[in-house]
């Protein structure tokens, strides 16, 4: 199947639902002036062409989303669903519910329910972007434990240096 003109995907473009609102307190019985409502243009889902991922644009903007390109001269986005789905890692932020330590409630630290991660790098990144000032409590942390454990390990060293053993006294037969 060929490639839809720009027209056809500005037909075609999935529809967003918007949220309806309602006004608190608004009784039939009592008639006063109200503004009119303001209307949206509406929302459309778009689709990345490299990475499939899913974004939401204003129908306004629209018709310029579609048609920038890359580098290459690819598009970047249309409005065509793809028949791949994006690629998701399985790695959880640190702050996780399923990674936390008991001592990061003790601590006060948010929880984080990204869990979409594909490397320990991108872990480490997120953590270093989103969660700096808690990553930097857990590395001290893990930094100050680790320098207990080595003191530990050469005083045990020192301690086998310094034990001396009596020693081994056997009497002579007479």
């Amino acid at each position: 199947m060929a490639e839809k003109d720009l027209e056809e995907k500005l037909l075609d473009a999935e529809e967003v639902p918007e949220a309806q609102l309602e006004i608190e307190g608004k009784s039939d019985d009592v008639e006063y002036m109200t503004p009119a409502p303001v209307l949206s243009a509406g929302q459309v889902y778009i689709y990345d062409t490299k990475t499939y991922e899913r974004s939401v644009c204003r129908r306004n903007n629209l018709r310029h989303k579609l048609q920038l390109k890359r580098e290459d001269g690819s598009l970047v986005f249309t409005t065509v669903k793809p028949k791949l789905l994006p690629q998701r890692g399985v790695l959880k932020c640190m702050l996780h519910p399923a990674e936390r330590k008991e001592m990061y409630d003790a601590w006060g630290f948010p929880i984080c329910r990204k869990s979409n991660l594909t490397s320990p790098f991108q872990v480490r990144r997120h953590m270093q972007k989103r969660h700096k000032q808690e990553y930097e409590a857990i590395k001290e942390e893990e930094a100050r434990i680790e320098k207990d454990r080595e003191r530990q390990l050469r005083e045990a060293l020192i301690g086998m240096g310094t034990k001396t053993e009596p020693p081994l006294y056997v009497k002579e037969k007479k």
